[in-house]
């Protein structure tokens, strides 16, 4: 990597800790000092129109490197498929906002389509997801994920949530989160060796590191790093998409995040994202 490139990288990795999460004036249920809690069942139904008349998701294209070929508009759908399928429940406001939760109300995501002022790096948040130990309790953390994010990695993230035995076990020592970017040969950055990689061409990066104080989580103690990810094009340019994690995030759901957006597979695709045009590989899909 000649020098222009790790000048690069150091100002990708300094540009990580001054991003900024905009929260939103109006409450979620997780965050509420005494939550709302969901109707046990109030519409039996429900579930099945949430997954109901689903576009068919067998795109003509196939695309890569894929954190940059967007979400084909299947960001909120093809999450909300996975959690329901194992067993979530789900319903929606008149916003169109979605809130999932688990059988026992203790690990939920929602997806915030109404919510333009959920912002990080001036980009809309689009689905958070938390857990907790109580149903009337605060987020022991949380995970963000702005517009744009390939749908395959959230659904990753939100699938690992579905199945862990255990999401509320706190801050984990290590970074294995890390070593699926190290595997797939992604490089690290040599002013923050180990800590920072980024993808060829500098268009993708995973840091671990400080986060923003608007990251939600439940550790008392101020200043814990998180994981951030992000892909743009050029560092001079706007981000194409933006995930933070906060400390307390279990590392094997970060891992299910960053093992999908290492894997050097194309993705399928019906449209093609025209703010990477003149970046991406494309074949036609069988």
């Amino acid at each position: 990597m000649d020098a222009r490139h790790h000048r690069s990288a150091r100002t990708a990795a300094r540009s990580t800790r001054n991003l900024t999460l905009t929260q939103p004036i109006t409450d979620h249920p997780h965050r509420s000092t005494e939550p709302s809690l969901p109707p046990t069942d109030p519409d039996p139904a429900h579930n099945a129109r949430c997954t109901a008349l689903r576009p068919d998701t067998h795109g003509a294209f196939l695309v890569s490197p894929r954190y940059l070929a967007g979400d084909d508009g299947l960001l909120g759908d093809s999450v909300t498929d996975a959690l329901v399928a194992a067993g979530w429940s789900c319903w929606t406001t008149r916003s169109q906002t979605r809130h999932l939760f688990d059988t026992d109300q203790l690990r939920g995501a929602e997806w915030l389509p109404g919510h333009s002022n959920v912002l990080f790096d001036g980009d809309p948040v689009l689905w958070e997801f938390f857990a907790r130990t109580d149903p009337t309790a605060p987020p022991q953390w949380t995970a963000y994920f702005t517009a744009r994010v390939p749908h395959e990695l959230v659904t990753a993230f939100a699938t690992a949530l579905a199945t862990a035995p255990d999401v509320t076990r706190g801050i984990e020592p290590g970074r294995t989160p890390l070593q699926p970017l190290a595997d797939a040969h992604w490089a690290t950055d040599p002013t923050d060796a180990g800590n920072t990689y980024y993808a060829p061409k500098l268009q993708a990066w995973v840091t671990y590191g400080a986060l923003s104080e608007a990251i939600e989580d439940g550790n008392p103690l101020p200043g814990l790093p998180g994981y951030l990810a992000w892909a743009q094009t050029d560092d001079h340019l706007p981000h194409h998409w933006c995930a933070a994690f906060s400390p307390s995030t279990p590392q094997d759901l970060v891992t299910a995040f960053t093992t999908v957006l290492a894997d050097p597979a194309p993705v399928q695709r019906s449209a093609l994202p025209q703010d990477a045009a003149g970046h991406l590989t494309i074949s036609l899909s069988s």
